[in-house]
């Protein structure tokens, strides 16, 4: 995603109580590529079950790049273990979602940057019209 870009920031209480708050927050700024419903449903379920695994104390900040094509997010920073530990398939069940699965499946790529203190950032960037 190289063209003109927007950014959006916010800092979010990783409180269960916020994640409805946030989930609208990513729909409207997912409208703004003009995302089909599954694609603004897909980026939402990405960043909630990753907020999910971080848990639900302190607070987290979320950045969007929003282009013409897609959106890039960055969500930290997080505890490192935490989110490692659910990012990693390892011997899973067969039928059993890891965070990692849910992401493969709904964005286009995924990432993970150190930010120190032993924390991490993943970013997230789902594409319109694809996966």
């Amino acid at each position: 995603m190289s063209e003109h870009q927007e950014r959006i920031d916010l800092d979010a209480p990783l409180s269960g109580d916020f994640q409805a708050v946030v989930r609208l927050i990513i729909g409207g700024i997912a409208e703004r590529v003009d995302f089909a419903f599954e694609e603004i449903d897909d980026l939402q379920l990405a960043v909630e079950r990753l907020l999910a695994e971080a848990g639900q104390v302190g607070s987290v900040h979320l950045s969007f790049e929003v282009g013409e094509r897609g959106i890039r997010a960055h969500v930290g920073p997080l505890s490192e273990s935490a989110v490692a530990d659910a990012l990693h398939d390892g011997d899973v069940q067969p039928g059993h979602l890891t965070l990692r699965r849910i992401l493969q499946t709904v964005v286009d790529s995924f990432g993970v940057e150190e930010s120190g203190d032993g924390r991490i950032v993943v970013r997230l960037e789902k594409l319109k019209g694809m996966a």
